[in-house]
């Protein structure tokens, strides 16, 4: 009886401790996540960073903090924590891409810190691997890397969203969502999925934006039946309209100047001709 009472007193400690030890944690992680999810840009740097000091404590680092492998330890060390910290880290991606991919944000804006910290949340939330991410990464997709990479490893999860930017009137934006749009059904590779790429090749062949144009085009050249798209080609080499100015002809093609697009269409047909396989 004697040593019942004694386990019990031993095990009744133990949780007092614990729960000691997890207030003051609850407390810091409730704490950082308001200010991350504040309005002010700066507040949300400095409480992100606070973040991740929490996430990287314990063995010191010998090399670059590994963001992923930290956060899983963390996660698994506080369970309880994992969510709040994951949908705080989710929110300050939100509200980064408002400020860094706002329409109305003048040049100069923000310092080379500002964006090192935005590039730092994206490396972050990617490596969360949580599809409540899916929708704050294809806000964050023109800023390549690791969101475009993370948002094609959630294939057709992440589809839609992606087809949704490519209403974004930033020309950017717009290339960066039909790029991914193409890897994303490339990936799915069935026949509706083949079907929707030449869809919309044909509908961004002639967008107005130069650099859609370009990946539209440079689509036609990983298309099975792309032989049949050799009039199209033709007719864009010679047409498209953008120029780029102090800028020679690459290929010869044009005489007064360079023209992306038809040097694009150019390079496809001889692709085609030479039986050359798609580039990336």
């Amino acid at each position: 009886m004697r040593f019942v009472l004694c386990l019990c007193s031993a095990l009744i400690l133990s949780m007092q401790v614990t729960a000691q030890e997890s207030a003051p944690l609850d407390s810091k992680v409730n704490a950082i996540v308001d200010r991350m999810n504040g309005n002010d840009l700066h507040t949300r740097e400095a409480a992100f960073n606070d973040m991740m000091a929490l996430v990287h404590e314990g063995p010191k680092q010998t090399t670059e903090p590994d963001h992923a492998a930290d956060l899983a330890r963390f996660f698994k060390e506080h369970p309880e924590q994992a969510d709040r910290t994951k949908l705080g880290l989710i929110q300050l991606l939100k509200a980064d891409n408002a400020d860094f991919q706002g329409e109305n944000t003048p040049p100069g804006t923000y310092t080379g810190g500002d964006m090192e910290h935005y590039a730092e949340v994206v490396h972050v939330v990617s490596s969360l691997k949580d599809e409540r991410a899916i929708p704050v990464l294809v806000n964050a997709m023109a800023t390549g890397g690791m969101a475009q990479q993370s948002i094609f490893q959630y294939g057709d999860k992440a589809l839609a969203p992606v087809l949704e930017q490519l209403k974004s009137p930033d020309p950017l934006v717009q290339a960066s969502a039909l790029r991914m749009s193409f890897a994303l059904l490339a990936k799915r590779g069935d026949p509706a999925a083949r079907a929707q790429i030449r869809e919309l090749i044909l509908s961004y062949v002639k967008a107005p934006s130069g650099a859609s144009r370009r990946i539209a085009v440079q689509e036609i050249g990983c298309l099975d039946d792309r032989q049949n798209f050799v009039p199209l080609l033709q007719e864009i080499a010679k047409t498209d309209p953008q120029k780029l100015s102090n800028k020679p002809a690459l290929d010869g093609g044009d005489a007064d100047g360079f023209y992306p697009v038809r040097y694009d269409a150019r390079r496809v047909l001889r692709d085609i001709q030479n039986k050359e396989g798609c580039r990336p």
